[in-house]
């Protein structure tokens, strides 16, 4: 199989394609358009669902692509892949699939991880009439983060004062205070919001509408960035000692799970977050429905040698967004050195995705069907 078949160049492209197999596929759609932003070439933008299965399952696998809109490329790819290559043929009796295809849109389409509003999505899930989370060392860091040029002076100021912070607070507590997510500074790292994001909205609504009859929900949320060339790293967001994380343990490997692997992978003690996407859901789904699963990354970056490189990305989509603009003369270069980040055209990128992502759903549904008998069982 030519897993490069499976990757698109745009968002456009990658839309029209999960559209068209889907409805092969025999799903049901929803199209939900984004009213606040449009796309690099002024069209809209939509998030897309795509369900497969009996509309009365009760468990049922939640797969969403896109939340970091950048990242998008690779989870779409394996969601055609799986549409392709006859999945929805192989749905486990009882078991139906409810694939939401870029949750962010925007992001998507224009390469960056943030929402229109530079919202990090993976923050903004939580109580906003609650006094949002406080990240008393961000404050320290926003200053020296954001600078205006990104000429070779300016950066080593700021990797300066960067190894200042390091001296004082230690290694750590600089990874984790710039992506825990922080809610002062709506022009910095990770802001998460002072209000739902549309697209937190519009997930919500699927959940309340389109879950209404689950009780089982297994979740996978594709992502890209960490050092690799497509391997998984499994986030389980569950609690590490509850029912959720054990059979998330049991479909995947407790060793994929383990936080020194995952550190392992990750190339790095993995910081705290607030916020996420999975928590939200989650806390949302308790009313009728357990959720088990993770954020699953597919490694996809090159190895970066020093700080100045293993922030750019970051340090690139915030220029773009307020310092130099879109319209940059070196928007263009700067746009395709974020796309290879989190979405290279490597070749062995693209087969260790695809098949790395089809291995996972294989395990996942078995898992899931398991867990459908499991649960017959207990009824009768």
């Amino acid at each position: 199989m030519e897993a490069g078949k499976f990757f698109s160049e745009t968002y456009s492209e990658a839309r029209s394609r999960f559209l068209e197999a889907a409805e092969a596929a025999g799903a049901e759609i929803q199209s939900h358009e984004n009213p606040f932003a449009v796309g690099p070439d002024g069209g809209a933008l939509h998030l897309d669902t795509a369900w497969f299965g009996p509309r009365d399952a009760g468990t049922v696998l939640l797969n969403t692509c896109g939340t970091h809109g950048a990242e998008g490329f690779a989870g779409s790819a394996a969601q055609l892949a799986w549409m392709s290559t006859c999945g929805p043929l192989d749905l486990p009796r009882g078991v139906a699939a409810l694939f939401v295809h870029a949750v962010n849109p925007y992001g998507f389409a224009w390469g960056l991880r943030g929402t229109e509003n530079n919202v990090d999505l993976n923050r903004n899930f939580l109580d906003h009439n609650a006094e949002h989370p406080d990240n008393p060392l961000y404050d320290e860091l926003h200053r020296f983060l954001c600078p205006k040029s990104l000429d070779e002076a300016s950066i080593q100021q700021m990797l300066f004062a960067g190894a200042r912070f390091v001296e004082r607070h230690g290694q750590w507590a600089l990874e984790d205070a710039i992506s825990r997510g922080q809610y002062t500074h709506p022009d910095g790292y990770h802001y998460g919001g002072l209000a739902p994001e549309w697209s937190n909205l519009v997930m919500r609504k699927i959940i309340e509408t389109e879950l209404a009859r689950a009780s089982r929900v297994g979740f996978i949320d594709w992502h890209s960035g960490p050092a690799g060339d497509g391997e998984l790293i499994h986030l389980c967001f569950s609690k590490p000692d509850g029912a959720e994380f054990a059979r998330a343990a049991h479909w995947w490997g407790r060793d994929a799970l383990d936080p020194a692997t995952v550190n392992a992978m990750w190339g790095s003690k993995r910081p705290s977050r607030r916020g996420i996407m999975f928590w939200g859901l989650e806390a949302q789904l308790a009313r009728h429905a357990r959720l088990t699963g993770a954020v699953i990354e597919f490694r996809s970056a090159c190895h970066k040698p020093n700080p100045a490189k293993a922030i750019r990305a970051s340090l690139l989509e915030r220029w773009l967004r307020f310092e130099g603009g879109f319209d940059a003369p070196e928007a263009r270069t700067y746009f395709e050195e974020i796309r290879d980040d989190y979405a290279p055209r490597r070749k062995s990128w693209h087969d260790n995705v695809i098949h790395n992502a089809l291995e996972c759903y294989r395990v996942t549904f078995a898992g899931l069907a398991e867990w459908s008998l499991e649960n017959a069982r207990a009824a009768d």
